[in-house]
């Protein structure tokens, strides 16, 4: 039976060359289904229905990969601080993970190289938060981290501010893993920080209340909680990232993930006048294309709304 292990050294090799910030091997069976069972009963998922369907898949994935039998994680970290630029420049509107390149691109690439070290007659699949598995929960599973209380992957040298991709593999898994303990201890600090009340005591959070489901996966207009407090943000949401203590000293980005120049210079409020060819030229490659232009402006919209005190 092929194992994981004697792959290791090479695996470990690239992933270091490639600036990955920690790597590990878990099983493919999801610890923390129930969780998600539960979570998407309550209607937590909003209108992000493809969930819903890829439910039974998240409880026996096998049934979708047969062969798979272990998965390789990495995190990847980006940019923990927002570049200095104008008040009003769209760098101070976008969340830090969406400053650089599109991280779908990015960790896919580091993936194949991973998935080119493995055996001929290994099967892999690539999995970058693009398919019916919990990457969160398979990469706590390698020991890379414990869910915090806000849902997020927490490293305890170097918080959360990274990327998680996943390979599935055909190859038993030998690396074992140490399980790492849940250190977020009496803290509130992102429920407390959260302007929606988004963050559940179970460690979920309540997507109808998110800012960050709100201005990149919501069509339609901004409602209810998430409208009246935007604050700046037109895409994405760190607040609880930002406040929380384990982000003291957080990694180096990935070269990918630097802020670009253009996003100081442009003031988020040109995206108001913007054609579909100018918001694909500036967002070309970019994590932002999710929102659309028209939901970009209908975000920069509600901000300058807010900021003049007018209510639609």
């Amino acid at each position: 039976m092929k194992t994981l292990s004697p792959l290791w050294p090479a695996i470990s090799r690239i992933a270091r060359d490639e600036g990955v910030l920690r790597i590990g091997a878990s099983d493919i069976e999801d610890a923390h289904v129930a969780l998600f069972h539960d979570w998407l009963d309550r209607g937590h998922h909003a209108t992000m229905r493809y969930l819903e369907k890829n439910r039974a898949v998240r409880t026996h994935p096998r049934e979708r990969f047969p062969w798979a039998k272990s998965a390789v994680v990495i995190l990847v970290p980006y940019a923990s601080e927002r570049p200095a630029a104008t008040n009003g420049a769209l760098s101070h509107h976008i969340a830090r993970y969406a400053l650089g390149d599109d991280y779908h691109d990015v960790l896919d690439r580091i993936l194949r190289r991973i998935e080119d070290a493995m055996p001929p007659e290994a099967k892999t699949r690539r999995y970058v938060d693009t398919g019916p598995l919990s990457d969160r929960s398979l990469a706590a599973q390698a020991g890379l981290g414990w869910i915090g209380k806000n849902g997020m992957l927490i490293d305890e040298e170097h918080g959360s501010y990274f990327f998680i991709g996943a390979l599935l593999t055909s190859l038993e898994n030998d690396i074992m893993a140490t399980e790492v303990a849940d250190r977020c201890g009496a803290c509130t600090r992102c429920i407390d920080a959260c302007p929606t009340d988004a963050i559940l005591p179970n460690r979920t959070v309540a997507s109808e209340h998110c800012i960050s489901y709100g201005t990149i996966e919501h069509r339609g207009p901004l409602e209810g909680r998430i409208s009246d407090a935007l604050g700046g943000n037109a895409f994405g949401c760190d607040i609880c990232q930002e406040v929380c203590p384990w982000n003291a000293a957080p990694a180096g980005a990935h070269p990918a993930f630097t802020a670009r120049d253009e996003y100081r210079a442009t003031p988020v409020t040109d995206l108001l006048r913007y054609s579909q060819g100018d918001f694909s030229t500036l967002f070309r490659h970019s994590a932002v294309k999710r929102a659309r232009l028209a939901g970009m402006q209908r975000n920069v919209e509600a901000l300058t709304a807010a900021r003049s005190g007018r209510r639609d």
